[in-house]
């Protein structure tokens, strides 16, 4: 019986640290320079119907530094062009199965709410394809969604 929690104990400490591995390669994959080569905006209506609201190309350059004493957490800025948008020395950082990203404090410096969270659709060495969804209050009762998606290159 000792065998088996052993092994079991064992079983669970490498699965748990294979997801850490996967997420710390992940962080030092996306160390660099990004430019966001390709940006597509819909709404999603309640009904399912989308509308194309924008699709623009070079759209600015998102760098990703590391974060000193962390492994997983990144720093990112961003900064837009054509704009006067710009964040910088924020977190940034993969969920551990990597199939999201997370921007922290990007839409304002409280706990709640203020974070960009997108998924992952394309993860390769030099692309990446992000997308974002967020909800549009409608006056009339149906909230409708913006998505946003982000296809990057390694600059």
């Amino acid at each position: 019986m000792r065998k088996l929690y052993f092994f079991l104990a064992a079983f669970i400490l490498l699965l748990t640290s294979a997801c850490k591995d996967k997420q710390l390669v992940y962080a030092s994959q996306m160390e660099g320079v990004w430019n966001i080569a390709h940006e597509e905006i819909v709404i999603i209506h309640p009904d399912g119907s989308v509308a194309d609201v924008s699709e623009t190309e070079n759209v600015g350059v998102l760098t990703l530094t590391a974060e000193e004493g962390d492994r997983v957490f990144r720093t990112y800025s961003l900064t837009l062009t054509n704009s006067t948008f710009s964040l910088s020395g924020l977190p940034f950082k993969a969920d551990e199965e990597l199939k999201r990203v997370f921007f922290y404090n990007f839409f304002c410096g409280d706990i709640f709410g203020c974070d960009w969270v997108g998924t992952i659709e394309v993860n390769e060495k030099n692309r990446q394809q992000w997308s974002f969804i967020r909800q549009i209050d409608n006056p009339n009762g149906a909230d409708s969604h913006r998505k946003t998606t982000w296809t990057l290159s390694r600059q």
